[in-house]
């Protein structure tokens, strides 16, 4: 789950960097924001579900999936206020690419296991 969040941020930044060469500074502040309030929120519950005992990430899951979009929210509504001026379709650009990035994971997971398993003895 955490090599999950670490790709949806490094991808953000990516982004932002290819941004920021291509339309400038503030479409990539935007669109990394953006990113950022998707990213923040699974981060910290990621980091939660992997603190839980087992037999309660059943509701840890529940609840904070609740808590993760109340605070992805929050977290959109403070760059609508904070950046000045913001490019909305960046941000939103930054939300898509963090969301979709997640797709990804399931490869990057695979060749990590096959990166750090321990070589067998043939």
């Amino acid at each position: 789950m955490l090599i999950a969040v670490g790709l949806q941020a490094v991808i953000t930044l990516l982004s932002g960097i290819l941004v920021w060469l291509a339309w400038g500074p503030m479409q990539a502040l935007s669109l990394v924001a953006g990113g950022g309030s998707i990213v923040i929120p699974n981060a910290l519950l990621a980091m939660r579900i992997k603190a839980s005992a087992s037999h309660v990430v059943p509701v840890v899951l529940l609840v904070g999936e609740f808590i993760k979009i109340g605070l992805s929210v929050l977290l959109l509504w403070l760059c609508s206020q904070w950046i000045v001026p913001l490019s909305w379709g960046a941000l939103i650009a930054g939300i898509i690419v963090a969301l979709k990035s997640l797709l990804l994971a399931p490869w990057f997971q695979q060749r990590w296991n096959q990166y750090t398993a321990p070589a067998s003895g043939r």
